[in-house]
């Protein structure tokens, strides 16, 4: 028989350090290595034996390691390793092709490009930039999310600030701080690198015009983000890849919007006045209806009942980034739902039939010039212009979902009424558009009046 070969190189022979010391227990076991350091081994819940992943200055340490496992192990909330070693990257691509069967199209679009442009890429630049998709999940930290955050803010308010810009919103911050600062800029045209260095040596200011009309500007973007990765990391909680969540800033995830004003009965007449005659009686029906802009341009001949003066809500206009228009069901069970018009609405109705609309019941109520849907950003132009015309710049076709809602509140709508006609299951949505306004508080104050001079002469 031939002699066993006990050379260096041989497979025979494990080349690692030998423990000198080594005591067993009820659950695992620590060795004392050559190098003087302590190595703790313990059995998963797997069946697979494990080392912790790095030893101990003292057998007292690893005791203290092991019965960290053994408390995890006890309570359930063991996770392998090797699963915790899962990059966010990686978990959030999962995240989102696990929710494409649960979400709404528009839900799944947004998610995407929000964690597209903000989960799976850097944000900021230079020293400021924060790039978590590489990491491991454990090792999110809340520090990390903390400045992960505070660059995202800054982007999304230094982007909505350019979309601003470009749009003639507000002018140039370097421009204005120059001119208020008395340097000498002319109004239009390119700034000199000499002028930008003393903006941004100032503090890159941004003019008072930008922080009064766009307070919230990127503020909505943000909390978006930061709510989107806070389900990324509780779902991770939940599959116990990490012990806890770690996007736990308090007030993230939410804005305090400013209150959206409904439109005056002078104001949405002068609007429907002011916007292309084609759109007329698409600010009509939003103001008297309370139908939410998609369910507006929406409408097909066959959804209008001029007999009985309604229209049945059956469809919405859908939009996601990259792909045609389509259309699919109202945003909620509700949604579905038939809406009374008053009769004045119908007569502009029944003339915008005659004037806009192609014959055959599938033809859309309201379309381009070109007979096309139309696209939110479309609306939004066209928008614009009349806004301007009657001083109400804050105006968006949602505020005549709000106005019609404020309306039928003000009417005498009952909650379950309101409820019914706006297309929502919630009573809190539904309060949101129960406003006071000062005309209807002229109109309970003369009812009081009344009762009380009616009760003095009785």
């Amino acid at each position: 028989m031939a002699p066993e070969d006990t050379t260096p190189n041989s497979p025979q022979i494990r080349r690692s350090p030998r423990p000198r010391h080594a005591s067993r227990r009820n659950f695992g076991a620590v060795e004392q290595l050559q190098s003087g350091r302590w190595r703790a081994r313990y059995t998963g819940a797997d069946g697979r034996m494990r080392s912790a992943p790095e030893t101990f200055a003292s057998r007292a340490d690893a005791d203290r390691w092991l019965a960290v496992i053994r408390a995890d192990l006890l309570r359930g909330n063991w996770t392998a390793p090797e699963r915790s070693d899962v990059t966010l990257a990686d978990y959030t691509t999962g995240w989102l092709r696990q929710r494409t069967p649960q979400l709404r199209p528009r839900t799944l679009d947004l998610y995407e490009r929000l964690a597209a442009r903000w989960v799976l890429a850097p944000v900021g630049r230079g020293r400021g930039q924060v790039d978590l998709t590489t990491l491991p999940l454990r090792s999110i930290t809340p520090a990390l999310v903390r400045e992960w955050h505070a660059a995202v803010a800054r982007e999304a308010i230094a982007s909505a600030t350019a979309r601003a810009i470009r749009a003639g919103i507000i002018g140039t911050p370097a421009r204005t701080w120059a001119l208020s600062a008395g340097l000498p800029v002319a109004a239009t045209g390119r700034l000199s690198p000499a002028i930008r260095a003393a903006w941004v040596a100032a503090g890159s200011p941004l003019p008072a015009s930008t922080r009064q009309t766009r307070p919230g500007a990127g503020l909505t973007t943000t909390a978006q983000a930061y709510r989107l990765l806070h389900a990324i990391l509780a779902t991770a909680v939940d599959d116990r890849l990490v012990e806890a969540n770690p996007a736990r800033i308090p007030g993230a995830g939410h804005v305090a919007h400013a209150e959206r004003m409904p439109l005056t009965l002078a104001e949405v007449a002068a609007l429907a006045n002011a916007i292309p005659a084609r759109y007329r009686v698409a600010v009509l029906v939003g103001a008297w209806s309370g139908l939410r802009p998609g369910e507006v341009f929406a409408l097909r001949r066959r959804d209008l009942d001029l007999g009985t003066a309604s229209i049945t809500v059956r469809q919405t206009l859908v939009e996601i980034s990259g792909q045609p228009l389509a259309f699919g069901p109202p945003k909620t069970a509700a949604g579905r739902r038939v809406v009374a018009l008053p009769a004045f609405v119908v007569d502009e109705l029944r003339a915008h039939l005659a004037r806009h609309v192609t014959p055959g019941p599938d033809a859309l109520l309201f379309t381009t010039s070109t007979g096309a849907p139309v696209a939110a950003g479309t609306r939004g132009k066209v928008l614009a212009r009349a806004r301007v015309t009657i001083d109400r710049p804050d105006i968006t076709w949602h505020h005549l979902r709000h106005t019609g809602a404020t309306l039928a509140a003000q009417a005498g709508a009952t909650q379950a009424e309101l409820m019914r006609r706006i297309g929502h299951s919630s009573t809190r949505a539904a309060a949101l558009y129960q406003h006071a306004s000062l005309d209807r508080d002229t109109q309970l104050a003369a009812t009081l009046n009344l009762l009380a001079t009616t009760s003095i002469t009785t």
